[in-house]
């Protein structure tokens, strides 16, 4: 079978490069996260100092939001938007891996070793940056959910996969062979994204063949950025996602902190033992959040986010409650075993209620700066339990933890949206995200978003009529009352300047939210032409038709007769 390497055509390559990618995110969070803090416990570094040794390396995660306006503004079109920042970054996560050979002595080294997890996180985050940006860019509405669940899962694998094999590794070999098995992974995994185009006609390499398909966005000055950041993030849907994912990044941070100092100190587990755990459950966490994709597409983020963490309010205020079964070795592996598994199910939901409320212009940044204000909770997290923990019994800590969930649970409960009514001039809406009668759904402000392939909708004004059309696949957009106005040969001329073939290959994709309401769309056939198939708005009756469709439409021949005959019936 033939590999289609384009991300913007195969939903397949776009599902195997997510996952791939992240799984690269988890090796690092695998190693400097999960199995190290561990390793330094099992040493006898204090709580303290492995707090802060986490609240220090999760900083460029929470700071990543400064390399979002960097790749929105200067890009490399003839590899693609997003691609030449992914290779570089995953690149220099690479390299960094090399540079923890220098830690010989950890205990006595423990700035250093500080200072080199900073550094892989660094790049750890551009990384993430980007990638987040290119799925933004590429991937149609009704596939962000199951893409999702690819990249969570991929993650999960990743650092599940690498606690555990590290954490044996550690114990037996030390940092420094350690380090490099790592950076070897990482290299196998850039060589295989090298092969991966955004869109068709891009070049590979700096001095491959190819070219850029078309300028599909003017490039954005600083200035432009700002404002066009500014009509989406201050809006009333945004400040509350933003306080969502600041509550939870506390909340994983201040977890993450207590769960492996307590796993060696309290409950006597050994480095390999915790990390084993981790690896067993984080791959069942990750098959878990990959089943979720769908249901997330299907029920909407906020309902199975509101789930999702109170399963962690519940786990953390089970655990205070039950200090008399802490010296039940079943029931603490149980707990952990749980506490582990909800991470990345929790994760996914997050990534969805982000993911679906960032405009394309801006969506590196924006997206960025709402999972950086996770990680900067997750640095405060981490602190927080450092200077807690020695003024504070487990108990205590638990109880804390469970408190500040139910917190969160509060406030993802005012994250509700109703679209505005229109009126007088068409204005192209503002993405937010919320729920309406028909389930989870997106409604837009900023720039309209192809629903089949993702691109700017640009607005073309024809014979006094304001239509939406894609920028990149030109499929076209007509609100209720706008086709009827321009079914004529000479407008469909005009408008329907689109690849017939491309029109018919994005004519396969039939299940979607309406770009304009987020409401149900229907699957229609003309019933003088039987063989156009389009859809049309549940809600707001606004219809969508592939390239070609609407010069088909305009144009009655006899061909159309045999193609009656010929075209089986749409179910």
């Amino acid at each position: 079978m033939k590999i289609n390497w384009v991300l913007a055509e195969s939903s397949r390559m776009r599902y195997a490069a997510g996952s791939s990618m992240y799984f690269a995110q988890g090796i690092p969070y695998g190693l400097m996260n999960i199995a190290v803090p561990a390793w330094l416990a099992s040493q006898g570094i204090g709580a303290g100092q492995i707090a802060s040794f986490l609240a220090v390396i999760i900083l460029p995660w929470a700071f990543k939001l400064l390399s979002g306006p960097l790749m929105d503004r200067y890009q490399f079109p003839a590899m693609g938007s997003r691609r030449p920042w992914v290779l570089g970054a995953q690149l220099g996560m690479t390299l960094s891996f090399f540079s923890l050979i220098l830690v010989e002595n950890p205990a006595e080294q423990i700035g250093l070793l500080m200072a080199l997890g900073l550094l892989i996180n660094v790049f750890a985050a551009t990384q993430d940056v980007a990638v987040d940006g290119m799925a933004i860019d590429v991937t149609p509405v009704n596939e962000q959910g199951r893409l999702n669940g690819f990249m969570v899962f991929g993650k999960a694998i990743g650092w599940g996969l690498t606690s555990a094999v590290t954490g044996i590794m550690l114990v037996e070999f030390g940092l420094g062979i350690t380090a490099i098995a790592a950076a070897a992974v990482q290299a196998v995994i850039l060589l295989g994204f090298m092969l991966t185009l955004e869109r068709r006609g891009e070049r590979r390499l700096p001095w491959s063949s190819g070219e850029t398909v078309s300028e599909r966005r003017a490039t954005n000055s600083f200035g432009k950025l700002v404002k066009g950041l500014n009509t989406v993030l201050w809006s009333r849907v945004s400040l509350i996602v933003m306080a969502i994912m600041i509550l939870d990044g506390f909340i994983g941070g201040y977890g993450h902190a207590l769960m492996p100092i307590a796993a060696i100190n309290l409950f006597g587990y050994t480095t390999p033992e915790w990390s084993q755990l981790v690896a067993v459950m984080g791959l069942g966490g990750a098959a878990t959040a990959l089943a979720l994709g769908p249901m997330i597409d299907r029920f909407g983020a906020k309902r199975m986010l509101i789930l999702t963490i109170s399963l962690v309010a519940v786990h953390a205020f089970l655990l205070a409650q039950t200090q008399y079964l802490w010296e039940n070795a079943t029931y603490v592996k149980v707990m952990l075993a749980v506490w582990v598994l909800l991470g990345p199910v929790t994760m996914v939901c997050m990534i969805a209620l982000a993911m679906t409320i960032c405009s394309s212009a801006t969506s590196a940044t924006q997206f960025a700066i709402y999972m950086s204000l996770a990680n900067l909770g997750s640095s405060a997290g981490s602190k927080t339990y450092g200077v807690l923990a020695e003024q504070t019994s487990y108990v205590e800590a638990y109880l804390l933890l469970g408190a500040i969930t139910v917190a969160m649970i509060a406030i993802i409960f005012f994250h509700r949206h109703k679209p505005e009514p229109s009126t007088g001039r068409k204005r192209t809406p503002s993405y937010t995200v919320g729920m309406s009668n028909s389930g989870g759904g997106m409604y837009f402000s900023g720039a309209m978003r192809c629903p089949k392939c993702r691109s700017d909708m640009e607005q073309i004004v024809i014979d006094g009529v304001e239509v939406d059309r894609c920028s990149s696949c030109h499929g076209l957009w007509f609100d209720d009352g706008e086709l009827s106005k321009l079914g004529n040969k000479k407008a469909a001329a005009a408008l329907d300047i689109g690849d017939v073939a491309t029109g018919k290959k994005q004519n396969e994709i039939e299940y979607y939210r309406c770009p304009r309401c987020a409401g149900p769309m229907n699957r229609l056939v003309d019933p003088a032409q039987t063989h156009i198939w389009f859809e049309r708005c549940g809600n707001c009756r606004g219809s969508f038709f592939d390239a070609g469709e609407l010069t088909d439409l305009a144009t009655v021949s006899v061909s159309d007769i045999f193609k009656r005959f010929v075209t089986p019936a749409r179910r």
